[in-house]
């Protein structure tokens, strides 16, 4: 699967915002970060939650139990969504009729290109998906998304 497309809006969010820093990004975005409790209703079981109109601002709610380099890839996956998948409406997002594997890649994509996350298999030769995303403290998908690239 070809992800290249997306580095020009991961281009295109740096220079809007002068930056890469997520946090920084929120704030120039007006997208509110809201941290919830792990069980809440909100979050469906997932980690994180964007609602593009939510009495009417961008939010993202995010467990509040999160390690902070966990929380700031949760928080540039969710993004990714926000940028990428702009004209689909949460009702629609849990159609059956969506490519929902599709969506979750490209927004795993997006955050590994915004956070410039690389690294060298080679460093890892031996190593389980497991651990590299333990060394790496982001999520396995990720890993595997990454090594697929």
């Amino acid at each position: 699967m070809n992800f290249s497309w997306i580095d020009k809006y991961v281009d295109g969010v740096i220079e809007h915002c002068c930056s890469s820093n997520i946090f920084e990004i929120y704030d120039t975005l007006n997208i509110i970060i809201k941290r919830v409790d792990k069980d809440d209703i909100l979050l469906q079981g997932n980690e994180a939650m964007y609602i593009r109109n939510f009495q009417g601002s961008e939010i993202v709610f995010i467990r509040d139990d999160l390690p902070y380099q966990f929380t700031k890839f949760i928080l540039t996956h969710e993004l990714g969504h926000a940028i990428l998948h702009a004209e689909i409406v949460q009702a629609a997002y849990n159609s059956k009729l969506l490519n929902k594997g599709r969506l979750e890649k490209e927004a795993d994509y997006f955050a590994l290109k915004l956070l410039g996350i690389t690294f060298d298999a080679v460093n890892y030769e031996g190593f389980t998906v497991e651990q590299i995303a333990a060394a790496e403290n982001i999520p396995q998908r990720f890993i595997e998304l990454k090594f697929k690239i």
